[in-house]
């Protein structure tokens, strides 16, 4: 072991003590649930269940939801297989909970200490683990190879100043990354910056996002929406971030000349905001609902909808008549991910900072599945013009097609991890 991951081993060995501290402050800031805090330090209830075991970890919603949908498509090749995913948010947990999906546990990620990583690792036994994109905790790999639990990292992508970090600390870098028997890049800087780091070959697999299936809300579901709201146009702001309300509220003002029956509908990336943007919405002097205080189907005279629940961005997506998407407007989120609004045949606009999705949405964009703006002028021209019928639906059919890829290469290395330990394969 390295003298920095030594360190590192014994700081956080030192340090777990703290951690329930921590823990109790996080709780009193409602970034924990008291009857989840044992989850964080490896101590559960939850039952293991029997059979072949696959840890999944991500870090909030879009790695869950990336994780679910890989799990899915696997269990139709593996169906003895179960997982435990574990991930670091609430919001992910309450999103994964909405899902229920089939074979799957869902846990808080222990924190990165070795105490609290050895005992979530004696609880569930897991036969191999799947990290995914950029969720790299020493102790946690450390501990995997110790136990000779082979790993995979799927979707990986990497900032240049994360890349940067780990061409600074090689020797650590490539023990820790030694778990990880298949490594999947999602575009090539990340393959290019790795294999630097690493001194080996690191297959550009490509964006997993643009390959997992969006499964659309029930016909049903969106008929009585519709009829519910009558022949109100819908506009759609979708994980958002602060600032981002006030440009669509900016924007909607704009449309609101042309269509002053439309609808928007405001779905938070933290729904815990939702009281916040009913008062931006006041301060307007809009008429707005909060949909968690209130789950029916807003008056003639409501303009706007806050959504602050969750599982339900797939369904906003489908009904509504042009989509704006944040996290892009300003360089400190990097972007989200457009491609479910994509497969649902939406043209989105988002901000011109999409840099954790670069290549996706130069994709999009060329595809025209995409517009790119910075301000409210911008989005209400747009959104004016999707109202209008002005714009041209693209036709995205070859674009999907070349996007299965990454996940039949995903798939097929997470299901060799699994043979191997089955067969006793050496790593």
């Amino acid at each position: 072991m390295t003298a920095s991951l030594a360190l590192y081993t014994l700081g956080t060995r030192l340090a777990e003590p703290a951690a329930r501290f921590v823990l109790g402050q996080r709780l009193k800031r409602g970034k924990e649930r008291s009857d989840r805090i044992g989850e964080r330090t490896g101590q559960t209830s939850a039952i293991r269940p029997p059979g072949q075991l696959l840890w999944m970890h991500g870090a909030s919603v879009g790695e869950s939801r990336l994780l679910v949908d890989l799990f899915a498509t696997l269990r139709q090749r593996r169906p003895d297989v179960s997982a435990v995913i574990t991930t670091q948010t609430l919001t992910s947990a309450d999103m994964i909970a909405a899902w229920e999906p089939d074979g799957i546990v869902h846990q808080m990620a222990p924190v990165d200490g070795p105490g609290a990583v050895k005992r979530f690792l004696d609880h569930w036994r897991p036969d191999a683990a799947v990290f995914a994109e950029g969720e790299i905790w020493p102790n946690m790999l450390i501990t995997l190879r110790q136990r000779s639990i082979p790993a995979a990292l799927v979707n990986a992508r990497m900032t240049e100043r994360s890349l940067r970090g780990w061409q600074a600390r090689k020797a650590s870098a490539r023990q820790l990354f030694a778990v990880f028997r298949f490594i999947g890049a999602a575009d090539r800087s990340t393959a290019e910056g790795l294999e630097s780091v690493l001194g080996r070959p690191i297959e550009i697999v490509g964006n997993l996002k643009r390959a997992s299936p969006v499964e659309p809300p029930s016909a049903k579901s969106l008929d009585a929406w519709r009829l519910q709201i009558g022949a109100r146009k819908t506009l759609l702001a979708a994980s958002t971030h602060r600032g981002e309300e006030d440009m669509a509220l900016e924007a909607f003002a704009e449309v609101l000349r042309d269509f002053p029956d439309a609808l928007l509908v405001i779905v938070p990336r933290h729904p815990e905001r939702g009281g916040e943007i009913i008062d931006l919405c006041s301060a307007r002097g809009l008429s707005a609902q909060l949909r968690s205080s209130n789950p029916s189907a807003p008056a003639p005279h409501v303009r706007a909808l806050v959504a602050d629940t969750i599982g339900e961005l797939v369904f906003w997506y489908a009904a509504s008549d042009a989509v704006f998407l944040g996290g892009a407007t300003s360089e400190t989120v990097g972007g989200h991910n457009a491609i479910e609004p994509a497969q649902l045949g939406k043209r989105v606009f988002t901000g011109p900072h999409g840099y954790n999705f670069r290549e996706t949405f130069l994709a999009l964009e060329k595809a025209g599945a995409l517009v790119l703006g910075r301000d409210a002028p911008a989005l209400a021209r747009y959104w004016i013009a999707e109202l209008k019928g002005e714009s041209v639906r693209p036709d995205l059919t070859a674009f999907f097609a070349q996007a299965r890829a990454p996940l039949d290469a995903s798939i097929n290395a997470i299901s060799q991890l699994l043979a191997d330990q089955t067969t006793g394969a050496p790593g």
